[in-house]
């Protein structure tokens, strides 16, 4: 867990140097007079606050809630990008998680925090309270993205309200269902574990796995733009949401492709390379090219490429414009074994 730290006091500096060391590759900030050797220089609030709310991690406000509360409140905007917030008070005794604590985590790593420091979580959050299963954490935690996440409050209080709630899966399920969830076709709240966009419920929470790896093939120079057109085309044939896309993966001398890298940024993923000697490893039957052989030493690269990120190909190559794109996913399940 690596946190961002903001402290304002000399004992806030001193529990932010205790965090670091706990967490390693964690940063923490103070005010000059109370930095030490590991501790940066804060020269301004709103500047540190905007620049790590940007990065999605999680931030830990050392010091009263009301300076948390007012350095973050220009930069809310919802529960999906925004970055999970923890405050604590200098002595380290309370430790309350006050956004993002579920999707973005701040409610675990709150408990973490409060074991670590022998103090204690101030969880506020209605499902944690009451025991209930909370469908934004378990999403999260399983690497999946919800597509509507203004429906979460209604999945949640209908079951903080007793409700049946209503599951649908285009993906094997193993574990027990949680307290309050079954395989119900009548439900009037109901969750759809899928690629599709199907809505079998009148209140119908979509969640989405993020286990496609797109492969990549591109000629020098291609814009990032044609890149995601390309992508968006391959992925609208299949039926496949650009939400369940995990990593973008290439060849290694495309690795600094200014197109392709603009694109992991756009797309906030991962980009993974492979050479030429690994990607001829690769076991499987792939549409081979002698030209990108000869340009490149690989005879395929978006299908082997997929393969050298661990996904089966679920679609062929497809080849426009400078672009080639081939599609897989990785094995995956629906696991409720820890909501047992």
């Amino acid at each position: 867990m690596k946190l961002d730290i903001i402290a304002f006091t000399s004992r806030g500096a001193a529990l932010a140097e205790k965090l670091i060391i706990l967490h390693p590759g964690s940063r923490a900030t103070a005010p000059e007079k109370y930095c030490g050797a590991s501790l940066q220089p804060l020269k301004n609030l709103h500047e540190w606050t905007k620049t790590h709310f940007q990065t999605g991690g999680t931030l830990v406000f050392i010091g009263a809630v009301g300076i948390a509360v007012r350095a973050i409140a220009p930069f809310i905007r919802d529960k999906v990008s925004d970055a999970a917030i923890i405050c604590i008070d200098e002595s380290g005794e309370n430790i309350i998680p006050l956004l993002c604590g579920h999707i973005g985590g701040a409610n675990k790593a709150a408990k973490i925090l409060a074991e670590n420091l022998d103090g204690q979580a101030i969880i506020t959050t209605a499902t944690d309270i009451n025991n209930a299963f909370a469908i934004d954490e378990w999403a999260a935690r399983n690497k999946c993205v919800i597509s509507n996440p203004h429906v979460i409050k209604h999945i949640s209080a209908a079951l903080l309200d007793g409700e049946e709630i209503g599951l649908q899966s285009g993906f094997p399920i193993i574990g027990d269902l949680p307290s309050g969830i079954s395989k119900c076709a009548a439900c009037e709240y109901g969750i759809e574990i899928s690629f599709n966009n199907k809505a079998p419920y009148p209140n119908t929470l979509h969640i989405i796995p993020r286990i496609v790896v797109a492969g990549i093939g591109c000629r020098k120079g291609v814009s990032a733009e044609l890149l995601e057109d390309r992508l968006h085309k391959a992925l609208a044939e299949t039926g496949i949401p650009a939400e369940a896309v995990s990593k973008l993966v290439t060849i290694e001398i495309k690795s600094n492709e200014p197109g392709l890298l603009a694109l992991r940024d756009k797309l906030n993923i991962e980009l993974i390379t492979f050479s030429a000697q690994e990607l001829m490893s690769a076991q499987g039957e792939f549409e081979k090219s002698e030209r990108v052989l000869e340009a490149t030493g690989a005879d395929n690269v978006c299908q082997r490429a997929v393969v050298c990120a661990g996904a089966k190909l679920i679609t062929g190559k497809t080849a426009a414009e400078g672009v080639t794109i081939a599609l897989g996913a990785s094995d995956w399940v629906v696991d409720f074994r820890k909501e047992a």
